[in-house]
This record gives structure tokens, sequence and C-alpha cells, in this order.
């Protein structure tokens, strides 16, 4: 009777050990289960404050129109253009009255067609601008300023196509020396 009591009280204490260690496991599972919701609510808040930012970052990065200022060899040109390519404005150094080798004149050109265009494009103003910098160096700084004064300029990109150095010079021939006979 001694040894049956004994084989029940173990098989008993193995039971209660196996209970409680399920017991144990059910609060860990209850635990990951109430986790989880509470991560998917913080991520489905999360994904929609996100969006709710990323729409107002949006559309504080967009840029509605382009100004494009190249200066060519001989002519300086100015247009303006939405986001798709479409031309709104186009004006050159000879619209604003330069001719000949006047349209050379950078400074000149620049400060009559940046007049005429705050005159004419009264569109712009308060819209998000990009400026297109074509092989404009030294008046980069000065476009910029006077534009900034009358428009919202968000980006700026310059694209200098010149190469500072020029090309490459042609091989001079050397001169053949022939000696005379006496």
């Amino acid at each position: 009777m001694n040894l049956s009591n004994t084989l029940f009280n173990t098989i008993a204490d193995k039971l209660k050990s196996k209970v409680s260690l399920i017991q144990e496991e059910r609060l860990y599972v209850k635990n990951l289960l109430n986790q989880i919701t509470l991560l998917k609510k913080t991520k489905e808040n999360n994904y929609k404050n996100a969006n709710l930012k990323f729409e107002k970052d949006t559309q504080n990065l967009i840029v509605t129109y382009i100004i494009n200022i190249s200066f060519l060899k001989a002519n300086t040109t100015l247009h303006v253009s939405d986001i798709k390519g479409n031309v709104k404005l186009f004006y050159s150094a000879g619209s604003v009255g330069l001719t000949g080798k006047q349209k050379k004149k950078r400074r000149v050109a620049l400060s009559k067609l940046i007049s005429l265009l705050t005159q004419k494009a009264t569109f712009l103003k308060g819209k998000q601008v990009a400026l297109h910098l074509k092989n404009v160096n030294f008046y980069q700084n000065l476009i910029v300023e006077k534009l900034q004064q009358t428009f919202y300029i968000r980006a700026i990109k310059s694209f200098n196509q010149l190469p500072y150095n020029g090309c490459r010079k042609r091989k001079i021939r050397r001169k053949k020396y022939t000696q005379k006979f006496k």
C-alpha cells in the first residue's frame, strides 16, 4: 500500500507540474495575442498617419512649372513650361529688342528677359517653380536672386555643357629641314 501511495503521489505531482506548465503557456499565448493586436492597431494608425504625412509632403514637393534659361553661343533664351513639357511662354533676346552682337551681352539680355517674364507670367506667382539653367556659369547667382524676388523657386538644376578647356587642339606639323648641297 505504501508503494502504491508513492506511485500515486509521484504521478499526481507530474500531472500538476504539467498542468501548471500548460497554464503558463496559455498565459504566454494570451499575452502574445494581446501584443499582436496592439501592434496591428498601432501599425494601422501609423500607416494612416504616414499616408497623411506623405500626402502633405508630396504636396509641398510638387513643382508646377519649370523656368528654363539657356545661354547659346549667339543667343539667350528663356521659356516656361508645365511639368508635362507644354511650353507656356517663350522669349529670346531678339524678342526684347536685342539684335546681332547685343544678344550675346548676357547681363543686358538677362535683365530684360527677367523683367518681361515677371510682367507676363502672372500665373507663376504663388506656385512652386523649378529653375533649369543651361550653360549659365557666371550669371547663376544673379539669375537666382532676381527670380527669387518674385517667384517661389523650389529646385534649381544647372546643366553646363560647354567644356571649361575647349576642344583638343590640332597637332602642330613640323617643318621638314632639307640640307642644301654645295
